[in-house]
């Protein structure tokens, strides 16, 4: 069967025509979710609690496996079995022999389904990666695989105020790209958000632009890259307010710092490219990055600081982590230091 993309998958689901072996994963993780709980519903009849077997991958044991896959069920036509989160890059190369030697004798009256949400298979490259890519290649083989992209802004800005309308409000363009933007495009946080701004607009209320941006959670991506740019753009107040949101999060420092300097990074590469003679797609093809307007964003800001002053952002950052983990001393303290030699920096 190879592979399909998830309006196959959904069709097929409908028509209750299933293969013996899946493996779902992809950037859209609502899709990922929606289509192995469909496919589950659709085969134990909805009988889930008696006819469904689930794994967590990070911890299976094969043999448990191999043991459940032999089993049939006594309340639904299949014996389904779920494995999520199976990073195969961890386990052991006899493991690997193992699952690969099992895959072809599933029966016709079960249904294994691996289904990913917790990482990335291909590792931020085009395709799978390692180990992940020979679990996938011999499914593929034997069964279904459907990658969920990433949908683009625009699409799911469209399929937001679709959403909306169904609950009776009213979500125009420019607010429904808005969401998206400070959502990062993750679709698990974009449907939580849209339900709590329709619940705030009320029935045939209109979600307008200024709600969105003020009613929207802060992300940690968004939240570090506005941090970043209120720097290169000689800003400070806005960069210590920003850093408040980030500990009123209750982000971990560490990814604090990581998620600050990813998006100096992001500054970096824009402006190397720019040097280079690149544009936007090219870098975003490069890096693996989800969406254009992450790259038109480091485009746009990287130009109003020079490379060089950047990397010089990029060393503060790396020995602020250093200190981080090597000295005694207030880390709020440390982290606003180093803003402001950030500042003084990006300055001059």
């Amino acid at each position: 069967m190879a592979t399909c993309d998830p309006k196959q998958l959904h069709g097929q689901i409908r028509k209750g025509a299933f293969e013996r072996l899946y493996y779902i994963y992809g950037a859209d993780l609502v899709q990922v979710q929606q289509l192995t709980a469909a496919l589950f519903k659709k085969a134990t009849g909805g009988n889930l609690e008696l006819s469904l077997t689930q794994f967590d991958g990070q911890k299976l044991e094969i043999k448990e496996l191999v043991d459940a896959s032999r089993q049939f069920s006594m309340f639904s036509n299949y014996n389904c079995i779920q494995v999520h989160d199976l990073d195969a890059n961890r386990l052991r190369e006899d493991q690997l022999k193992q699952l690969l030697e099992l895959l072809p004798e599933i029966g016709d009256a079960t249904i294994l389904v691996f289904d990913v949400t917790g990482f990335d298979p291909k590792a931020g490259k085009k395709t799978p990666q390692g180990k992940n890519k020979k679990l996938i290649d011999c499914i593929a083989k034997y069964g279904v695989v459907c990658e969920a992209v990433q949908r683009t802004p625009a699409v799911l800005a469209r399929e937001l105020s679709g959403l909306a309308e169904k609950r009776g409000c009213i979500l125009p363009p420019d607010s429904a790209e808005e969401l998206v933007k400070l959502c990062m495009g993750n679709t698990l946080i974009l449907r939580s958000e849209l339900e709590k701004l329709c619940a705030y607009a009320d029935k045939g209320g209109t979600i307008s632009r200024k709600l969105v941006q003020e009613m929207t959670s802060p992300q940690l991506e968004t939240t570090t890259f506005q941090l970043a740019k209120a720097v290169v753009s000689q800003r400070p107040r806005t960069a210590m307010e920003e850093l408040d949101k980030l500990y009123a999060m209750r982000t971990n420092r560490t990814f604090i710092v990581h998620a600050i300097a990813s998006a100096f990074l992001d500054l970096y590469r824009a402006a190397a490219a720019m040097r280079a003679g690149k544009q936007p797609g090219d870098m975003k093809e490069d890096f693996g990055y989800r969406f254009d307007f992450m790259v038109q964003n480091a485009f746009r800001d990287c130009r109003r600081i020079p490379p060089e002053r950047l990397r010089a952002c990029i060393r503060i950052l790396r020995d602020l982590e250093l200190r981080l983990n090597s000295t005694a001393g207030d880390e709020r303290t440390m982290l606003e230091s180093a803003i402001v030699q950030m500042l003084a920096v990006a300055g001059g």
